[in-house]
C-alpha cells in the first residue's frame, strides 16, 4: 500500500535541525546575521558563506567553531532559502510496517509527518512504501518497489533483517542514503539510526519479571508468529538481553517460551490458554512486542489475575490495560521522536551532504506503570 504527501513550500526564517518537536527556536523572535555568526565564531563572513553553501576550502577548526555558533543560534536561513530558490524536489520513500493510528508504527508516522510541517520550506515528495510487519513476504515485495520510485532518500522500519540486508545493498550500490528506525541491522551502512538499546530493553524486561515474581514461580517469554518463519530482529535483541540478565544472576528462573498468532485471534486463545494449563506455574510473561494487550485480554476472560505482564510500547490497547491493571508496565521507545529525528537526519544528509559523526541515536527506554501512566498520556495526547 503506498500513500503519496508533499510538503508545501513555505517560507520561514529559522529552522532548528538540531532540535526536536517538542523545543521552540530561543532566537526564532532575533534575526540572525551571517556577521553575527562570524563574530561569534571568530572568522570571517565569506567562511561563514562557505560553509553555509557547502563550496569547501575551509579549515576543519573554522567549520567547527562556525557550526557550533550555528547550533546554539539555530540559524538555518541561508541553506534552506537556497535549497527553495532552486527549486530542487527531493522524493523520500518510507518503507515501514502498516501504520495504524494508535499504534506503534502509527505514532512513527505521526513523528514523520510533523517533521515534513516543521520543514516544509523544502519541497519533497514523500511516499509510503507499507508491509505487513508478520509477513516476511509482504514485506519482500514492498521492498522490491524502492528502487523502481528513483528516491532521493528512504526511510526503514527494519522488522526483517534479511530482506532489509538485501535492499540497504542496493542501496549502497545508487548511493542512496538511508535510515532506520526502531532497529539496527548488521552489515548495513546507514546514514543514522533511530532506536532504543534493544538489548537493554531486553534486561530491563528480565529484571522486572524477576522483581515483580516470586523466585519460585516460573517465566514465560512470547513473540509473534509470522509468515515466513522469521523472527523480528527487536524480538532476538530483546530476547538476548533478557536471557542475559537471567545468566547474571546468582539463582536460576525456569523461562519458557511460546508466541501469540497476530493474524489468527481464535488460535492464539487456543495457544496461550493450552500453554498455561500446561506450565501452572508461570506467575510472570514478558510479551517482546507492542502486543501485550492480547494476551492480557485473553487472560482477563478467564478470570486470570495472578499473572504479571510486561510489554512494549503506548499503543492504545496497551494503555487500555495498564489503567485496568491487566498488563504491570510497558516499555516506551518514544516513536513519535524516532520518526521526527529520521526526517531531519534525511534533511541534513540531503541538504548538506556531510556525514552524521553519530550514527547510531539511542532514544530513551521509559517504563511505564499505572502510577506514571497519566503524565505520560497527557505528554502523547498534545
Amino acid at each position: 500500500m503506498t500513500r503519496t504527501w508533499k510538503s508545501g513550500v513555505v517560507h520561514r526564517e529559522n529552522i532548528i535541525l538540531e532540535g526536536g518537536p517538542y523545543k521552540e527556536n530561543p532566537y526564532m523572535a532575533k534575526q540572525v546575521k551571517i556577521k553575527d555568526i562570524a563574530k561569534m565564531a571568530g572568522v570571517s563572513s565569506g567562511t561563514v558563506d562557505r560553509i553555509l553553501h557547502n563550496r569547501g576550502n575551509v579549515s576543519a577548526a573554522s567549520r567547527e567553531a562556525v557550526e557550533k555558533a550555528l547550533q546554539e543560534t539555530g540559524y538555518r536561513y541561508n541553506i534552506h532559502t537556497s535549497a527553495v530558490s532552486l527549486k530542487k524536489t527531493y522524493k523520500i520513500v518510507i518503507a515501514i510496517p502498516t501504520a495504524i493510528q494508535g499504534e506503534y508504527w502509527g505514532t512513527i508516522q505521526k513523528g514523520i509527518e510533523h517533521a515534513f510541517q516543521e520543514y516544509s520550506d523544502i519541497t519533497i515528495d514523500c511516499e509510503y512504501a507499507y508491509y505487513n510487519q508478520f509477513d516476511i513476504y509482504s514485506c519482500r515485495s514492498s521492498f522490491d518497489t524502492i528502487l523502481d520510485r528513483n528516491p532521493s532518500a528512504v526511510i526503514l522500519g527494519a522488522t526483517f533483517a534479511s530482506e532489509t540486508t538485501v535492499l540497504c545493498r542496493k542501496l549502497d550500490e545508487k548511493r542512496i542514503p538511508y535510515v532506520f528506525v526502531d532497529s539496527v541491522i548488521a552489515n548495513t551502512h546507514p546514514s543514522a539510526t533511530y532506536s532504543s538499546d534493544q538489548d537493554a530493553c531486553g534486561r530491563i524486561v528480565g529484571r522486572m519479571l524477576n522483581l515483580f515474581t516470586p523466585r519460585d514461580t516460573e517465566l514465560a517469554v512470547f513473540g509473534s508468529r509470522r509468515i515466513g518463519n522469521e523472527r523480528a530482529t527487536n524480538s532476538m535483541t530483546r530476547m538476548n538481553g533478557l536471557k542475559k540478565y537471567f545468566d547474571s544472576l546468582k539463582y536460576k528462573r525456569v523461562i519458557k517460551e511460546s508466541k501469540i498468532s497476530v493474524l489468527d485471534p481464535d488460535e492464539s486463545k487456543k495457544n496461550i490458554l493450552e500453554f498455561l494449563d500446561n506450565n501452572p506455574k508461570v506467575k510472570g510473561i514478558a510479551v517482546l512486542n507492542s502486543r501485550g494487550f492480547i494476551l492480557a485480554d485473553i487472560l482477563a476472560s478467564q478470570g486470570i489475575n495472578d499473572i504479571r505482564i510486561i510489554t512494549f510500547d503506548m499503543t492504545v490497547n496497551n494503555v487500555r490495560c495498564v489503567e485496568n491493571g491487566t498488563i504491570s508496565a510497558i516499555i516506551h521507545q518514544r516513536p513519535e521522536l524516532q520518526g521526527f529525528y529520521a526526517v531531519k537526519g534525511i534533511i541534513r544528509i540531503l541538504l548538506y551532504n556531510i556525514p552524521d559523526k553519530n550514527v547510531h541515536h539511542l532514544m530513551p527506554a521509559d517504563i511505564i506503570i499505572k502510577e506514571n501512566l497519566p503524565i505520560y498520556k497527557e505528554i502523547y495526547s498534545e
